[in-house]
């Protein structure tokens, strides 16, 4: 299964990292392992879509986070992507309009985001090993 780095998935679902990066800290999100410090998060397609939902429940009906990722997740699961409201509402989404729409913003994040690099730098100057 393909999976994405924070980077690259915040600027698919229109969030900046520290956002993302805060929502994947404070949340439990299915498809999200726990890891330890100075393991990188890559993030599946399935989960990416679930967070790009929440993000758009977030600030198009200026939801808080928590409950935007409980509706997505409700709307995910429901049978065809209708859940109600109480009374006379019910909430609907278009799942192919999000997932064309995402699948575009990855193969622009893809092609213009450069990989980040791990581990420590290499070192420069004072030692090359060479006494002269």
């Amino acid at each position: 299964m393909r999976s994405y780095s924070v980077a690259v998935s915040a600027f698919a679902i229109g969030a900046s990292r520290k956002w993302l990066d805060n929502v994947l800290s404070h949340f439990t999100i299915p498809g999200i392992a726990v890891e330890k410090r100075g393991v990188a998060r890559r993030i599946p397609h399935a989960t990416l879509v679930h967070l790009a939902l929440a993000r758009e429940l977030h600030t198009s009906l200026a939801m808080g986070v928590r409950e935007a990722l409980q509706l997505a997740s409700d709307l995910l699961a429901a049978e065809g992507g209708v859940v109600p409201a109480g009374g006379h509402l019910r909430i609907t989404w278009d799942r192919m309009t999000l997932e064309v729409e995402l699948s575009q913003r990855l193969r622009d994040a893809l092609e213009f985001a450069p990989m980040p690099r791990r581990g420590r730098p290499a070192r420069t100057g004072a030692r090359t090993g060479n006494s002269e």
